[in-house]
């Protein structure tokens, strides 16, 4: 049983470190590739070069999607000493706010670790986390709000900005992942521009 226990703790504690290389190594320099490439995407006259320049950005994005799934996947526990939604959605804010460049505010309520089952506090996180890469990435906006809250039966993410707002034509791959995550759960995804922006 000692032999099986540590071997256990082997496999978790290796699980850990591929999931950190992911993120640190992989997603990094995928990200900074991507924002890279948008950026310069501006300045190309050629509307076919542009267009295949915007192309590799969506894949990357994608690419991004998928390895973060795969993070998710492989920081799955079944026990009780894993993380709860509350820890988790803190994590992804902390890493945000290095490429956002400010810390967004944050509210929290409800018993976010005893009554989200883990299915849906691995979805909750994936669009909190989408939600804020898509602030740093396209809203040029200087605050940022996360409320995140639930009354034992549902949950509910809210995530605010005073940017640009969501542009009438545009590319939506992300928000139509999230809402994708939403419906699995039988939820829905909101997005609106209010009459100030953001």
């Amino acid at each position: 049983e000692r032999r099986q226990d540590a071997e256990q703790i082997a496999l978790l504690e290796d699980r850990d470190r591929i999931a950190r290389d992911l993120h640190d190594l992989a997603i990094q320099r995928l990200f900074a590739t991507g924002m890279t490439l948008q950026s310069a995407g501006r300045f190309i006259g050629h509307e076919g070069a542009r267009e295949r320049v915007l192309r590799a950005v969506d894949d990357l994005d994608e690419t991004i999607r998928i390895i973060r799934s795969t993070i998710f996947g492989l920081r799955t526990r079944e026990d009780e000493a894993a993380p709860g939604l509350r820890a988790r959605a803190v994590r992804v804010i902390a890493e945000a706010t290095r490429v956002m460049g400010f810390a967004p505010s944050v509210r929290m309520e409800g018993l976010l670790d005893t009554h989200v089952p883990r299915e849906t506090a691995d979805q909750v996180v994936a669009v909190l986390s989408e939600s804020l890469t898509n602030i740093a990435r396209h809203a040029h906006a200087d605050r940022a709000e996360v409320a995140l809250e639930t009354d034992g039966r549902t949950v509910r993410l809210a995530v605010t900005d005073n940017g640009v707002g969501i542009p009438a034509e545009g590319r939506r791959s992300g928000l139509a992942n999230m809402a994708q995550r939403a419906r699995a759960l039988g939820g829905d995804l909101e997005w609106t521009t209010p009459d100030g922006g953001g």
